[in-house]
């Protein structure tokens, strides 16, 4: 009784679910309305009568818009693998197992194509976009698409039968466009051996049939010879096969049977077979149907394309997708969610970001490239290993040594964000003084009656800062002699360049602005310093770095309000997507404070406590990180332009993730964070805590 129970609420769940999703999914403005403002905390009630209201307004207000393509409704409805590793959850039997599958089997078949050789895209087809620019022919993949559908249904008029060969494609293809086929050929078959790779689980599976002796047959529908896949499969280290049976070369096909039927012909039907394929129909129940024991490999595509970004151009992110699906569901190994986290998201922004980095160098003439910590550790090591003749250079800095070592220009920074941005957390006098370095101060404030146990309020805020006001020249002359040695320290790292770029990862520029003002104006180093962040915006002022950016001083790489303002309009700060973009370009160093002088005259680094309990973490991130970009330019090597990772490609794959805060409830619950310049080492919380207290449902 009680299981009939559950399984009506199940299914009743099921329909309400299919219910909701087609409803939402009517048009784009219900679609947007809802995932942006409808879809939070609210009650299932609640959520439904706004969802109600949005189909009104639709109607009501003749904003109904076109529906939804499908990468706009998987924007908002794919989500990443919050609980558990994705890796985890491939399922696929050990190589034992399947070992002992063999033992009892004769004949051990493999499907060749999504099976024992996989390509970097999560759709093969996405490889006609090469093609089309080695013929030079716009809309080649179209073409290549109709041709072979033509051919295809030509051959089944002719014989019976979907088989043909690439030539037949061809020449099918010279009714759309006109090309030396012999040479269009030649480029498509060396495409494939340039891009295909072992699948590494598959590899391992292989091999233990060949160490138990076994008689090993490769066979596929496809439309290639049998010696470019001989080709293929050798230079991805598959070798002693007994016989490659390719469907084309037989008019026959595992689909229909017949190239099943044909093998048990050629080596007895007496023997007992196995064969494993990624085709549910093909591969599992076509081979049951001729008495062959079947194991399905769900393709990695498919498995992981569940959990990936589509909001992104064809090509490149068809490659981000194939490559990803490739690692973390082929089932050779699990990894941890951090090196996922770092492999699946931060590894496109850093490798996007390291291109755009190296064009913006050679388009401007930049004689050297200052990483600023800690955001800028990985971007260096990363962009180091692509561009090795490059001059760079890892550089402390931070806003808390920024708003020090600039209160000769930039007054209100250090009471902004010392003293106005403490308010809320109840700081005494003598607090705020501790983390300023400014004791000196407390004679004068005790004058006016704000001793260094008085709390921080609203109401006393101005007096304060009318003490500080007062006694400025106090607190110009006690950051002197650090400014000196900043002074000393950037002179060294700039060196003789002439034009510098500081990169950062966003997002009011104020690192770049401070040290620009530093190095041009008060050091007067014969240098001039431009700046790239990844993304520009800021909660307070939207237009804090406009005039720069228009003067081209300033240039984002994902979005600002000159490129990709939609972008920047979804780039939710009060929903923390600034500080989750953030802990993908963490570094396992605390964090900077300031520059001294030792007792010897030489230049001193002064730090805050290490948060040795995300070190760790983080480790596996950047592990991750550089994985990925090793895969992703290995992969591509052949093919500079696969390189060129635009923004907006970058933040889909960013946006994917850091909207969703349960994921980083989930995993980054203990990581230490700082939020706020000034705050003593010993006050620093988790990110767990930080989303319970600041994240805006």
């Amino acid at each position: 009784m009680m299981s009939t129970i559950q399984n009506t609420k199940r299914k009743l769940k099921r329909k309400a679910k299919k219910f909701k999703l087609k409803a939402v999914m009517k048009n784009r403005f219900v679609l947007e309305g809802f995932y942006k403002y409808g879809d939070t905390d609210k009650s299932r009630f609640r959520r439904m009568l706004y969802l109600t209201s949005l189909h009104l307004s639709s109607r009501l207000g003749g904003v109904s818009g076109a529906k939804p393509r499908v990468y706009e409704r998987k924007k908002y409805t794919i989500k990443p693998c919050v609980t558990a590793p994705e890796s985890s959850f491939s399922k696929r039997p050990s190589p034992t197992l399947m070992a002992k599958k063999f033992l009892v089997n004769d004949i051990i078949s493999f499907d060749i194509f999504d099976t024992l050789i996989l390509r970097p895209f999560d759709d093969p087809k996405s490889l006609f976009f090469l093609l089309g620019e080695k013929n030079k022919c716009p809309g080649f993949k179209r073409y290549r698409e109709l041709a072979e559908k033509l051919a295809r249904q030509e051959a089944f008029e002719k014989n019976g039968t979907y088989e043909v060969t690439l030539r037949d494609i061809y020449e099918k293809l010279s009714r759309f466009v006109l090309l030396d086929i012999d040479k269009a050929m030649q480029y498509e078959i060396e495409t494939e051996l340039d891009l295909c790779f072992a699948n590494p689980y598959m590899k391992e599976i292989f091999l233990q049939a060949k160490n138990l002796g076994k008689t090993i047959i490769a066979v596929s529908d496809m439309y290639l010879s049998k010696d470019v896949i001989e080709k293929m499969l050798k230079k991805c280290g598959y070798e002693g096969f007994d016989n490659i049976i390719v469907s084309n070369e037989y008019n026959a096909s595992k689909r229909s049977l017949l190239l099943y039927e044909y093998i048990k012909e050629q080596y007895g039907v007496e023997k007992k077979y196995i064969h494993i394929g990624d085709n549910i129909v093909s591969d599992n129940r076509s081979a049951r149907k001729c008495d062959i024991e079947p194991v399905w490999y769900k393709g990695v595509n498919p498995r992981g394309n569940a959990h990936r970004a589509f909001d992104m151009t064809s090509l490149i992110g068809s490659a981000y997708r194939g490559i990803v699906n490739a690692k973390l569901q082929s089932g050779d190994k699990q990894y941890s969610q951090y090196y996922e986290f770092g492999y699946t998201y931060a590894g496109f922004l850093v490798l996007g970001y390291c291109k755009f980095i190296n064009d913006y160098c050679k388009n401007h003439g930049i004689d050297k490239i200052l990483f600023l910590s800690r955001d800028g550790y990985i971007l260096k090591s990363v962009y180091d290993e692509l561009y090795p003749d490059s001059n760079t250079e890892y550089v402390y800095w931070s806003r808390s040594a920024a708003t020090k070592l600039t209160v000769n220009r930039f007054k209100n920074e250090l009471l902004l964000r010392y003293i106005k941005y403490k308010i809320p957390r109840k700081m005494t006098i003598a607090k705020i003084l501790k983390a300023m370095d400014l004791k000196e101060m407390q004679p004068f404030l005790d004058e006016a009656e704000l001793t260094a146990d008085t709390l921080l309020t609203k109401e006393n805020y101005e007096d304060i800062v009318k003490v500080f006001t007062v006694h400025w020249d106090i607190v110009t002359e006690h950051y002197r002699r650090s400014n000196n040695a900043a002074k000393a320290y950037y002179k060294a790292a700039v060196g003789n360049s002439k034009s510098a770029v500081i990169v950062d990862i966003g997002w009011a520029a104020s690192g770049f602005s401070a040290l620009r003002y530093l190095i041009e104006d008060e050091w007067k180093l014969d240098c001039k310093v431009r700046g790239l962040v990844a993304g520009s915006t800021y909660l307070h002022d939207m237009d804090i770095i406009e005039p720069q950016m228009t003067n081209d001083i300033i240039t984002s790489y994902m979005f600002s309000q000159r490129i990709n303002r939609e972008i920047r309009r979804d780039h939710d700060v009060k929903r923390m997507y600034g500080a989750f973009t953030e802990i993908m370009l963490s570094a396992p160093a605390p964090s900077f404070i300031g520059f001294d002088f030792d007792d010897d005259g030489r230049i001193k680094y002064e730090f805050d406590y290490p948060e040795v309990e995300g070190y760790s973490m983080i480790n596996e991130i950047q592990d991750g990180i550089h994985d990925f970009v090793n895969d992703y330019t290995k992969h591509f090597a052949k093919y500079p332009c696969m390189m060129n990772i635009c923004g907006s490609d970058a933040y889909a794959v960013c946006r994917q993730v850091i909207s969703c805060p349960e994921y980083f409830s989930n995993l980054f619950a203990d990581y230490p964070v700082n939020r706020a310049v000034g705050s003593a080492s010993f006050e620093t919380g988790s990110l767990g805590k930080l989303i319970e207290n600041e994240f805006v449902k």
